[in-house]
Order: structure tokens, then C-alpha cells, then sequence
């Protein structure tokens, strides 16, 4: 005999065995008690819901021989034939493989017959955001107005991929995931009509990993008991889906608790090493954290784990030493690593960088660093105030003593002499040609770009701590771009300070240039302009300005 997999076998076949679609489900036997059922109806929602499974229970309700119906018999030869989807009234369409504006016109053209035994004509077209712009523009006339005895039904996952046009002809429902609770319930009954014996944690642990779709935990405890030797259990969960056992989880956690890189690393690799999924092994470090944040929010006794068998004792201790704060930040670094892997061949790469992330920094709470500011922010306004008043003491002649703010260092004299001050001298100016050379070859190392622009300048000592950087008046551009660039003007100071061994003030000047012939400063010039007799001053003065040169031998 061939064998029928649970999620076939246990399909609902009448509205009061949908699960975790209430709304949707009164909705529909409303209409169906009040005679007022449209035309045309859309089915949207994640996998494994129950949307095509709602649209056979409503072809059924509108073609069993008792009668239209919100309750059909289900043992008719329509609903059985509903049932097995060899009914010639109700035709089943897959979008993916009868998208093309041709398969439309063949439905088209058949909408017009009347149904072979049959009420209703009922056409259900599944995944039906895969038909074409044209296949849709070609049913838009008979979809808004069809003949009495046809009805459309639309199932979809992605909504957003159908046109406008249709979806405001269209009745949508919008199904949603199916809770964990009702998953586990269904489970049970699944497992009490076959006999099988499963831990309850085991069947929660297969509607976590559905993610609210019945029909993949369905598959899923089909798979398990072909694996399972007596009893489902965790162990067996987590070896089909490769996933890690609770105790490595909690071991990772803490190593990031105590700042214990290697030994994050070492589990990493030993769980890898395993051949557990990355994927998997993310999900469920991140769910351990989610309820150590649950933990530390609310409680241990709230019912809000996702894991309630977790060992009490060792979840409060854990949550204790995390803030939450840091809690966030752990979840936050997770999730952006697996979105970023998600398509890359260096998972491993990424999963141990975040490792070592997670167990090097230090995530102080917010609140912590706001109130240390705040303790500095105090203490510098009290050295403030102190200094203030010392100097106002010393100014109107009081304490000889007090300790005076000022960039003056005094040195002791021998006993009897008055006291002398001398001001702080910075370190006296190097030959300023060989600094602005050495300048120029640094940058011309390091940045071209701002090479070509200090090349057509010159270095001049302007002050103690002031240097002039100047430009020819006709070429005013470098100096203007170099002076109004903040980032420009930072690269061309460090390089300065790097040269000269101490942070000059720097301010960007121009200057008339040296017409050849005149002597020309040598203390502030960093190149000599040599000049030579020519048949025509006119003309070379004009060359050596067009192309910024000068006159050589």
C-alpha cells in the first residue's frame, strides 16, 4: 500500500479543523450563512497556513450535495473528489507552470461553460503571483465581472508581486503564522492518532524550527519517527537539523561572560568541526539570549521564555552578569552577521569574528557612561572653580603660597636674589628651505593630491609658532582650496608637526612673484629663481607664468 505523509493525511477538510486562522475562518462562514459569498477571493500568507487547504473547504461548502453550506458533509462525491483534487468542477492551477498569457486565454474561453454536475465552477489558482503582467491583463475583464457560476480563488506568498488591478477585485485575507502552542497541540493529536511516542520538549523544539507553518512541523515529525528507534526526543531533533545541544549554547554565552575568547573560539570549532549548521547554531545563541533578556526584564516565571525548560538557576545568573544593554548589543552583533553571511562562502570567518567580538568588548550600559561624564563634568568644574579663586587671591596679594595657571615657569634663584620668570620657548625654528623640502617629499609619498597643490607654494617663519604658507597672487587657487578644505589643511599640519617635532599655528598668504633678475630673500625662499638673459624677456616672462616654471641655465 503507498503511504500518505502527515501533512497530507492530516489536511483540514472542514473549517473546524483549521488551525490558528479563526478570523479568516468566521469571516467566510458568515458569508456563507448570510448568502453572501463574491466572486473572487485572495489567500495571502506565509507557507504551510492553510490557504490552499481554506480554498478547497470553500469549494466544498459551495458544491456538497446537501446544499451550500458552512459545514459540508465531506463524505459526498464532491467532497471527496474535492477532497483528492480530481473534481472536474473545481480546477486546480499552478501559476508557476500556467503563467503565460495563453494559459489564460484557454481558462477564459472555459469560464463560459456551465459546471458538469456542479453549482459552481470553481477555479484555484495557487502561487498566483508567478502569472505574467499579460496573463494578468487578459483575466482582468472576466475576473471583475465573471459569469454567476464561477468563483476565483487566489493563493499567494508574496502579495506584493500582484497588480493593483487585481488585487481591488479581489476579497484579501491575510493569514498569519500559526502560534507555537497550536503547533504543539496539532502535534499531539497527530502523534496520539499514530501512536507515537515524542517528549513534549521534542515537539516544541520541531514548532520552533516550522516558524509558525504547520505543514513544514508536520514533515517534520514524519522525518523524526522514520529516525527515532523508540521515542522522539531532543536528541534526535537536534541531530536531524543539526542543531547544538543546550549545554554548548550555555557554554559559548559563558565564555563571552567571561571574557574568554579562545575557549569561545575553541567551541565554535569544536561544534563546526561536528558538522552542526552555522545557520542553526546562530538561531539558537541568539534565542538563549533573547531569553536571558526576558529573564532580566521580567522575570523567570512570567511564561515568556521560548525555552521554559531551561535550567531556572542558571539563566537568572547568567542574566545578572549581562546588562541589558549588553544583551541588545549581543543579539544586534548576531543578527547582522547572519544577514551578512547569509550569501557568502566565509560563514565561518564571519561567526568567529563576531565570537571574538562578543568576548573581547566591553558593553558598558549607557547609563553608567552618562553618569561618569557627569562625575567629570563635576570634578573639572570644581578644579575650575578652585584655580579661579586662587588666582583672585594671588592678584589682590594674599596667599604667597597659592599655585598660579600660566604658561610662565619659574626658575629658583639662590637664596637672597629675587625670583626670576622666563616664558616656556619652543624649540627653535629649523633652516625653514630644508623643512618645507622635506614637506614636500613626505607628501609627495603619501598624497599626491595634496602634493600638487603645495608645490606651487613656499614656507616662511611667521612668529615663534607661526609659519606662512604663501602662493603667487596670479595662482590664488591652491591657497584658497588648501585654507577653506578642513580635511586638507589637518594633512598638511600633521605632516608640518611630523618634520618640525612640535604643532605649528599655519595660516596661507600670498605674495607678489619675483620678477627674474631681483634678488630674492634667502631666509623665506625654498627655491632660487636664476635668472638669464633672453632675446625676449616678454615672451619667456609670459612662458615661465603659463606653466608656473622657471629659468634655469
Amino acid at each position: 500500500m503507498s503511504y500518505t505523509v502527515f501533512a497530507r493525511k492530516y489536511r483540514p477538510q472542514t473549517f473546524e479543523e483549521v488551525v490558528g486562522q479563526e478570523a479568516t475562518v468566521t469571516t467566510l462562514r458568515n458569508a456563507i450563512a448570510q448568502g453572501r459569498v463574491a466572486h473572487a477571493y485572495l489567500f495571502a500568507g506565509p507557507r504551510g497556513v492553510g490557504k490552499t487547504s481554506i480554498a478547497r473547504i470553500l469549494a466544498k461548502c459551495l458544491n456538497c450535495r446537501q446544499g451550500t453550506t458552512d459545514s459540508p458533509c465531506d463524505k459526498c462525491d464532491s467532497c471527496r473528489c474535492i477532497s483528492e483534487g480530481r473534481d472536474l468542477d473545481v480546477i486546480e492551477i499552478d501559476g508557476a507552470s500556467n503563467r503565460s498569457i495563453d494559459d489564460v486565454r484557454t481558462l477564459r474561453e472555459n469560464v463560459k461553460y456551465l459546471p458538469s454536475r456542479s453549482r459552481h465552477k470553481v477555479y484555484i489558482i495557487d502561487e498566483a503571483h508567478m502569472l505574467t503582467k499579460e496573463a494578468f491583463n487578459a483575466l482582468l475583464k472576466t475576473l471583475e465581472e465573471p459569469p454567476p457560476h464561477v468563483k476565483f480563488f487566489f493563493a499567494t506568498t508574496a502579495p506584493n508581486k500582484l497588480p493593483e488591478t487585481i488585487l481591488s477585485r479581489c476579497q484579501r485575507f491575510d493569514f498569519k503564522n500559526i502560534s507555537l502552542e497550536d503547533i504543539v497541540n496539532r502535534l499531539q493529536q497527530i502523534t496520539k492518532k499514530e501512536g507515537i511516542k515524542a517528549e513534549e520538549e521534542a515537539l516544541r523544539a520541531i514548532a520552533r524550527y516550522a516558524r509558525g507553518g504547520l505543514r513544514d512541523s508536520q514533515s517534520l515529525l514524519d522525518q523524526l519517527w522514520a529516525f527515532s528507534e523508540d521515542t522522539v526526543t531532543v536528541a534526535d531533533v537536534q541531530g536531524l537539523l543539526g542543531a547544538v545541544p543546550e549545554e554548548g549554547v550555555s557554554a559559548l554565552v559563558e565564555r563571552f561572560i567571561q571574557k574568554d575568547a579562545p575557549g569561545a573560539l575553541k567551541i565554535v570549532n569544536e561544534t563546526l568541526k561536528e558538522g552542526k549548521d552555522w545557520a542553526t547554531f546562530i538561531d539558537q545563541t541568539l534565542w538563549y539570549l533573547r531569553d536571558l533578556l526576558v529573564v532580566s526584564t521580567c522575570g523567570y516565571d512570567q511564561g515568556l521564555l521560548e525555552n521554559p525548560w531551561r535550567e531556572a538557576q542558571l539563566l537568572k545568573t547568567q542574566s545578572q552578569a549581562l546588562s541589558q544593554e549588553t544583551l541588545m548589543a549581543m543579539i544586534q552583533t548576531l543578527t547582522e552577521v547572519k544577514r551578512k553571511a547569509r550569501d557568502d562562502f566565509q560563514q565561518r570567518v564571519f561567526l568567529e569574528m563576531a565570537v571574538v567580538k562578543l568576548a573581547t568588548m566591553d558593553f558598558r550600559p549607557l547609563s553608567e557612561v552618562l553618569s561618569r561624564l557627569e562625575e567629570l563634568e563635576k570634578r573639572a568644574s570644581a578644579i575650575g572653580y578652585r584655580q579661579s579663586a586662587t588666582g583672585n587671591q594671588e592678584t589682590k596679594g594674599g596667599n604667597p603660597k597659592a599655585i598660579r595657571m600660566t604658561t610662565e615657569v619659574t626658575n629658583s634663584p639662590p637664596a637672597g636674589e629675587t625670583p626670576a620668570r622666563e616664558k616656556i620657548q619652543y624649540p627653535p625654528p629649523k633652516d625653514i628651505g630644508g623643512v618645507w623640502t622635506q614637506v614636500l617629499e613626505r607628501m609627495h609619498r603619501e598624497k599626491l593630491s595634496t602634493w600638487s597643490y603645495l608645490k606651487e607654494g613656499r614656507l616662511r617663519q611667521d612668529g615663534e609658532q607661526e609659519l606662512a604658507l604663501e602662493f603667487p597672487k596670479d595662482r590664488p587657487f591652491p591657497k584658497k582650496y588648501l585654507e577653506t578644505n578642513a580635511q586638507e589643511r589637518t594633512v598638511v599640519e600633521e605632516c608640518l608637526t611630523s618634520v618640525l617635532g612640535w604643532r605649528p599655528r599655519l595660516k596661507f598668504t600670498l605674495y607678489e612673484r619675483v620678477v627674474p633678475g631681483e634678488a630674492t630673500p634667502k631666509d623665506t625662499l625654498v627655491e632660487k629663481k636664476v635668472a638669464v638673459a633672453t632675446p625676449d624677456k616678454g615672451l619667456a616672462e609670459k612662458a615661465v607664468d603659463l606653466f608656473n616654471g622657471q629659468i634655469q641655465k
